[in-house]
């Protein structure tokens, strides 16, 4: 189980421990599944779908957000999150289906750090999360 936010309103910033990570995407399956792995790769979890945003207790971190195609109708969540003034100057990644010329453009127009692959694994991801962290820190 994700070692996830107990409802503690405190900031948290990279250094200070297990750097926290907001998940927001509503494939459960691939949210479980880096869940689990960024939990075992030293990251403290919060675990969330699209339309539930609000219920992050922490500041987090870094998010990790699915990157929907301007054609799909679930909507863009690092837009979504783009809005929330907790979110402002935290690094977004991208979970998308490819990364193609099309999918990076997108990602660099909602202002998103970085994209990674929804098919990576959380060694991968937590590397790539860990880079960005330290670019930013």
């Amino acid at each position: 189980m994700p070692n996830t936010a107990s409802g503690a309103e405190h900031l948290f910033r990279h250094g200070a421990g297990r750097p926290l990570v907001l998940i927001v995407m509503d494939d459960e399956q691939l949210r479980a599944t880096f869940a689990y792995q960024l939990t075992a790769s030293g990251f403290d979890v919060v675990v969330i779908g699209v339309a539930a945003i609000e219920i992050a207790a922490r500041r987090p971190d870094v998010v990790v957000a699915a990157l929907a195609d301007e054609r799909e109708t679930g909507g863009l969540s690092a837009r979504i999150l783009r809005t929330d003034p907790r979110a402002h100057g935290v690094p977004i990644i991208a979970v998308a289906a490819d990364v193609s010329d099309a999918t990076r453009n997108l990602a660099r127009r909602e202002g998103c750090a970085a994209v990674c692959l929804a098919t990576c694994t959380g060694s991968a991801l937590a590397t790539g999360l860990r880079a960005v962290l330290d670019r930013t820190s």
